[in-house]
């Protein structure tokens, strides 16, 4: 398997190319030539919303206000 090194300017240039690419292979992005980061597909089993939970504190509490920002689905009965 190879693997694809690419600086940042390339990969924010380039990003739906390397997000398919990163599907079969490998991608590596640089910051001023050091490995920074890896592209990594999002599996079906991933549970993406509980390791954003567990990893970034302030998820919950952005998730619940852009929720309550939405209109609901289906009309609300008028207050009495």
């Amino acid at each position: 398997m190879t693997m694809k090194i690419i600086p940042l300017t390339e990969a924010k240039a380039r990003l739906s190319h390397y997000a398919e690419l990163c599907q079969t292979e490998p991608v590596v992005v640089t910051v001023n030539g050091v490995p920074a980061f890896q592209l990594v597909p999002v599996d079906a089993e991933d549970d993406l919303v509980n390791q954003l939970l567990d990893h970034h504190p302030t998820f919950a509490a952005d998730m619940q206000m852009r929720l309550m920002e939405r209109p609901l689905p289906w009309p609300m009965p008028p207050e009495e």
